[in-house]
């Protein structure tokens, strides 16, 4: 058996290389453009879950020393979430006339939901990241 770097892996920097995730309309079939997208382990993507983890846990110790009972997020905010979730793991695009800009994403993407869903799959499956050792 030969021997094999360890060091030679790393996830991490595999998932913020990007994908091109072929966009699809709701039957499956092909749109004709890709975005790009960095995987959920990519230190983008990591610093953003970080972040609304970070917020819920100072939020909810906040309600517990007012003895109140923690605040549930209304459906506005947990779309809104699900929408930026979906905007901090794309970096790129082609095949789409305009240049890459966020608010036209998010403009996109509120006008697409179910894209929300293709990119976190994509995403989500390390994959489309990693190659073969």
């Amino acid at each position: 058996m030969k021997s094999i770097d360890i060091l030679s892996f790393n996830t991490v920097a595999d998932c913020g290389n990007g994908y091109d995730l072929e966009m699809k309309n709701p039957y499956g079939d092909s749109l004709g453009f890709s975005l790009k997208i960095i995987g959920k382990h990519s230190d983008s993507v990591v610093n953003w879950v970080n972040s609304i983890v970070n917020k819920a846990t100072v939020d909810a110790e906040i309600a517990r020393r007012k003895g109140k009972p923690e605040a549930s997020k209304t459906m506005q905010e947990l779309r809104a979430q699900n929408i930026e979730g979906a905007m901090v793991r794309v970096i790129g695009w082609d095949g789409i006339e305009q240049k890459f800009d966020k608010a036209i994403l998010k403009t996109a993407i509120e006008n697409n939901p179910h894209w929300i869903d293709q990119i976190i799959e994509a995403s989500d499956d390390l994959g489309n990241f990693t190659k073969p050792q």
